[in-house]
């Protein structure tokens, strides 16, 4: 019915982000993109032998260490048929995670994929012709699926020969799991974030729930994300962590590392 294909198409314009960062999946029909998301989140999504089976853009939690990274499934990028929605989700995401299937000829999948993306304005780093207008540049992770097949591993050498410069490539395997770990951690380098963790003066940091802020944070940057009040009244923190600190006074611009502890005083 009309109505609810209107709701459908609201729906597909925004999905809202969860957890530490928002990844958005693209990858030519059959590319393996939605094996790879059910094999690294709790989601379900149709994963079929046969092209376009996404047809909307469907959101999902991967597990990272101790911190959630959403990813976010898209429609197969074909040459000159991509959703309206679509340009908005892959320029709000905070990285995109390009899936290759290591089964056919890799370069011109890629070829297609940063054309497709450059019609809809995003540039991930590889030159593109002069004449287009970019208007949002995005952090890639090109992944080359289906690993497990003949002929994957000359494939994968050949992507990372061609592109190896612009973003890094990983070979995996949702099948039988091959480079599931190293993807997640190449994800968690590649969107650029640290971890913080707070204690109170005398008790135990909390290393459940990190506090999750932009590569180069500082010290006030994590105060004001814990209260927006903490940031102004902030006299001193100690900090813990990046090697040479130890509990060691440290100022507000002091810039944070991925692991450190904080202990404010107001």
């Amino acid at each position: 019915s009309l109505t609810k294909k209107s709701a459908t198409r609201r729906s597909s314009l925004l999905i809202e982000k969860e957890g530490a960062a928002q990844v958005a999946v693209i990858g030519m029909p059959n590319s393996g993109k939605s094996q790879i998301i059910a094999s690294t989140t709790n989601a379900a999504p149709v994963v079929a032998d046969y092209p376009f089976t996404t047809q909307n853009a469907m959101p999902a939690m991967m597990e990272f260490e101790n911190i959630k990274i959403q990813l976010v499934d898209t429609p197969p990028t074909a040459p000159d048929s991509y959703e309206f929605w679509l340009p908005h989700i892959l320029r709000r995401a905070d990285a995109l995670l390009v899936v290759i299937d290591l089964s056919s000829d890799p370069l011109a999948q890629m070829e297609t994929i940063a054309r497709e993306l450059q019609k809809m304005k995003i540039d991930i780093g590889i030159p593109v012709s002069e004449e287009d207008v970019i208007i949002s540049y995005q952090k890639a992770l090109v992944a080359g699926s289906k690993l497990d097949l003949p002929r994957a591993g000359d494939n994968l050498a050949v992507l990372r020969k061609a592109y190896g410069e612009y973003f890094p490539v990983i070979g995996i395997s949702a099948t039988d799991g091959t480079g599931l770990e190293e993807l997640k951690q190449k994800l968690f380098q590649t969107l650029e974030i640290i971890r913080v963790y707070t204690k109170a003066p005398g008790q135990k940091p909390e290393f459940n729930e990190p506090i999750v802020l932009a590569r180069g944070s500082t010290l006030e940057d994590a105060a004001a994300d814990v209260h927006k009040d903490f940031a102004a009244n902030l006299k001193f923190a100690r900090v813990w962590g990046s090697g040479k600190h130890d509990g060691l006074r440290v100022k507000r611009d002091h810039v944070l590392q991925d692991g450190d502890i904080i202990e404010l005083h107001l």
